[in-house]
């Protein structure tokens, strides 16, 4: 007996459904092919940005310590019991190194002066120091008794009285420094009249390497 037309009932069969899940399974894996090689290439441009912004900031922490600062100490004028090699006043300005004579303040913030009629300021010494691959800023604070700096010291010589050094920037594989003088000439640290300072810092997304430059000139703002 034929069966009406429209008594049959419509549907696939084995071999059309699996073409289907082949072809759905086919564009499945592609789609998440996509959206994870989207994700790593995404995630790897930020991990690039967030270095790029590391070094950056590490800079501009400098640049304002420049900016109220007169000048660069060849050495440091005050004794660091902790200065290389036991020398307290074995710290020199180089390419490597950069000592910053800074305007000392009280704690108020106000300028300490040590020659009222010539606007002459106390300074204290920031020593700016790459050890391994770490960047470090000491600071070495006058003998003004109402300078409101403290002196500070490698980590592993911490004491209440002596907090440690700040940190500046970690993963630090290139760091320079270059001075100038007023027409741009380069010069010996003592005649600067702008420092540029030069960063390098590496890391790894992943398995993948990744590294951030970034280099900066700030003239001094403070005698």
């Amino acid at each position: 007996m034929k069966i009406p037309t429209e008594q049959r009932q419509a549907g696939f069969t084995l071999i059309e459904l699996l073409i289907v899940m082949v072809i759905m399974s086919i564009l499945s894996l592609t789609l998440a092919n996509f959206i994870f090689g989207w994700m790593a290439t995404a995630g790897l441009q930020q991990a690039r940005a967030n270095l790029q912004y590391d070094a950056q900031y590490a800079l501009s922490t400098i640049n304002t310590d420049i900016m109220l600062s007169g000048s660069v100490d060849g050495t440091n004028r005050w004794p660091d019991p902790n200065g290389p090699g036991g020398n307290p006043y074995g710290w020199q300005s180089s390419s490597t190194v950069l000592i910053l004579a800074k305007v000392a303040t009280d704690s108020s913030g106000n300028p300490i002066f040590i020659d009222t009629s010539n606007y002459v300021t106390q300074k204290d010494d920031e020593i700016y120091y790459l050890s391994g691959t770490t960047l470090y800023r000491r600071t070495l604070a006058s003998n003004s008794s109402n300078d409101a700096a403290v002196t500070t010291c490698p980590s592993s010589d911490a004491t209440s009285s002596c907090p440690p050094d700040k940190t500046i920037a970690t993963g630090v594989s290139a760091w320079s420094v270059a001075y100038y003088d007023a027409n741009n000439n380069n010069v010996s640290p003592e005649y600067a009249r702008s420092v540029q300072t030069s960063i390098t810092l590496t890391g790894k997304y992943g398995s993948e390497p990744i590294s951030a430059s970034y280099t900066t000139r700030m003239v001094f703002r403070n005698d």
